[in-house]
C-alpha cells in the first residue's frame, strides 16, 4: 500500500509542471434562446422559446479536461390547458446552477470542440389560475443530469467566441407532470 501511495505521489509531482503550464481560468457570458416544454398528464403538453442568458466560470487543468460552473435563467413559460371544462392557466418560471466536468478537442490554435457533464439545480416557480381566479403559487428544486456541446473559436490569447447547446433534463417533475429545459447560447469567454 505504501508503495503504491509514493507510486501515485511521485506521478502527481512529475505532472505538475505539465498540467500547470496548460492551466486557465475563464468568465463568460451567453445569450440565446431555451425551450421549455411542459407535459401534465390526461392534459396535453405546451412549449415556447425564450430569451435566456447564463453568467459562468470554469478552470482547464490541461487543454483537454476542466470543471464548469454557472448560473442560468431559462425564461418563463406560459401554459393554458383545458380540463372538465375549466381553463387552467399556469406561468412557469425556469432558472438553474450547474457544474459540470468539461471536456475539449482542441482543433487549432483558433479553434476546439467541447463536450460537458454534469448536474444541475434546477429552481421552478410555478404560478396558477383557474377560470381567471388566482389559485396559488409554490416553488421546486429538482437536481437532474445535464450535458452540452459546443465550439470556441479564440480571437485572441484571453477572448474568444462560444456557441454550445445545453440541455438540462427535467427541470421539474411531479406525479405524471414534468418540465423539460434546453438552450442554444452564443456568448464571449475570457480567459486568465
Amino acid at each position: 500500500m505504501k508503495k503504491q501511495m509514493l507510486a501515485v505521489l511521485v506521478g502527481a509531482v512529475v505532472a505538475l509542471p505539465v498540467v500547470a503550464s496548460a492551466q486557465s481560468a475563464y468568465i463568460g457570458l451567453n445569450a440565446g434562446k431555451a425551450t421549455q416544454k411542459v407535459t401534465v398528464e390526461g392534459d396535453g403538453s405546451a412549449k415556447d422559446d425564450f430569451n435566456s442568458y447564463k453568467l459562468y466560470g470554469g478552470y482547464n487543468f490541461n487543454n483537454n479536461f476542466g470543471i464548469e460552473g454557472g448560473y442560468a435563467h431559462l425564461g418563463t413559460l406560459d401554459a393554458t390547458f383545458i380540463s372538465g371544462g375549466n381553463r387552467n392557466d399556469f406561468k412557469i418560471k425556469a432558472r438553474s446552477i450547474y457544474l459540470a466536468a468539461v471536456g475539449t478537442l482542441p482543433i487549432n490554435e483558433q479553434f476546439a470542440l467541447f463536450a460537458k457533464a454534469g448536474l444541475s439545480a434546477n429552481r421552478v416557480k410555478v404560478s396558477w389560475t383557474e377560470n381567471g381566479v388566482f389559485q396559488g403559487s409554490g416553488s421546486e428544486s429538482r437536481t437532474s443530469p445535464m450535458f452540452g456541446l459546443g465550439a470556441k473559436y479564440n480571437f485572441s490569447k484571453s477572448w474568444s467566441v462560444v456557441a454550445e447547446y445545453e440541455n438540462y433534463g427535467k427541470t421539474l417533475k411531479s406525479d405524471g407532470d414534468h418540465l423539460k429545459t434546453h438552450a442554444f447560447s452564443l456568448g464571449a469567454r475570457y480567459s486568465f
